[in-house]
């Protein structure tokens, strides 16, 4: 369980985008030897916000058996991720502040997108 990681990435405004790089971002950790997991990836069959307080019920359970949390971003979903994060005593660490993805993403071979 200490290697599972929650990745915490907006989705709304750029759907496709945004899935694109969550891909990248957990096949990033993956390759360092973590198990990354991702609701933008498990969810990403959805259009729109129908059912998103169930969907974020998902995320809290999930945060719970995650030992770290790393934020990628700053929208409402990420906010309230965050905060439950906190809640929870996990090791959080912001990750859009400090990582150049551009940089992170050379280190990436064979990403499906």
């Amino acid at each position: 369980m200490k290697r599972l990681i929650f990745i915490s990435h907006p989705y709304k405004n750029d759907p496709e985008g945004n899935l694109k790089k969550v891909v990248r971002i957990c096949k990033y950790w993956w390759e360092k030897g973590y198990i990354p997991i991702a609701p933008n990836i498990i969810f990403s069959y959805m259009e729109n916000d129908r059912d998103r307080h169930i969907i974020m019920r998902v995320c809290y359970a999930l945060i719970v058996i995650c030992p770290t949390f790393l934020s990628y971003g700053d929208s409402e979903g990420c906010r309230e991720e965050l905060a439950f994060a906190k809640k929870m005593g996990k090791k959080i660490k912001i990750m859009y502040e400090r990582v150049d993805y551009e940089k992170m993403m050379q280190d990436v071979k064979d990403v499906i997108y």
